[in-house]
């Protein structure tokens, strides 16, 4: 009796396995002719911190519950759209590579191990951040992806942010950013910056409700059990270009 009770919790559980593992959707530049799709890569390397990765990359997603018409598509981008492995350990899949990746509406700068050290050194990282920012529609960077972002030049004499113990660093290093240090998110033209952490979804739920309004905000929010405001946020927006 006790082998078969035993023989049946293991076959309940490996249903239950392979019932919560769906298979993985590659995103497809196929949509309907009606529709109105943007585009959102997310640049990872090795090192690249989960919450900094995982937290926009979820808000920007859940953009297509509210309109399947009208939403936001990411997909990550690695340079030679191998795998990456995060800060943490985990191995995340790329859907592209520097080579091969469509431009982008959307581009995030999620932060890494070497985003402040050896990341600044990479020529063809930083040289592809800066090629894709220009042809953005909008640029956000989750804590200290603020510095790959400045090397580029881009934020030259632009108001930003970043993590908060990083942030005399960034000023230091690229004196002609202007550093706020009373914000967790500052907008400033098309580049959203933030400090990351578990805060890590507060710049795309500042871009989705800007895109699509507060009730699409406010619902995403809810689908995630985030208590989104932003007018209680600590925020800076710089006059748009």
């Amino acid at each position: 009796m006790l082998r078969s009770s035993l023989f049946l919790i293991a076959v309940t559980l490996g249903a239950c396995s392979d019932a919560a593992q769906p298979e993985p959707v590659t995103p497809t530049l196929e949509v309907a002719t009606n529709a109105h799709i943007r585009t959102a890569a997310f640049v990872a390397v090795d090192g690249v911190y989960n919450s900094e990765l995982m937290a926009p990359y979820d808000v920007l997603h859940h953009s297509i519950f509210r309109d399947s018409l009208n939403y936001i598509r990411p997909f990550v981008v690695s340079p030679d759209g191998e795998p990456v492995v995060t800060f943490e350990g985990l191995t995340v899949s790329a859907h592209y590579g520097f080579e091969n990746a469509p431009r982008a509406d959307i581009l995030v700068i999620p932060s890494a191990e070497g985003s402040m050290t050896t990341d600044l050194e990479d020529e063809w990282l930083i040289d592809w951040i800066r090629e894709a920012a220009i042809t953005a529609d909008w640029v956000i960077t989750v804590c200290d992806g603020a510095f790959p972002l400045a090397a580029t030049g881009l934020l030259d004499g632009r108001t930003a942010t970043t993590f908060p113990s990083d942030r005399e660093a960034l000023a230091e290093m690229f004196p002609s950013v202007y550093v706020r240090d009373d914000a967790r998110l500052v907008v400033d033209g098309k580049f959203i910056t933030s400090v990351g952490g578990g805060m890590s979804y507060e710049p795309a739920f500042y871009l989705v409700e800007r895109l699509y309004g507060p009730e699409h905000a406010r619902l995403t929010a809810e689908g995630l059990v985030w208590p989104w405001e932003l007018e209680t946020m600590p925020h800076v927006v710089v006059d748009a270009e």
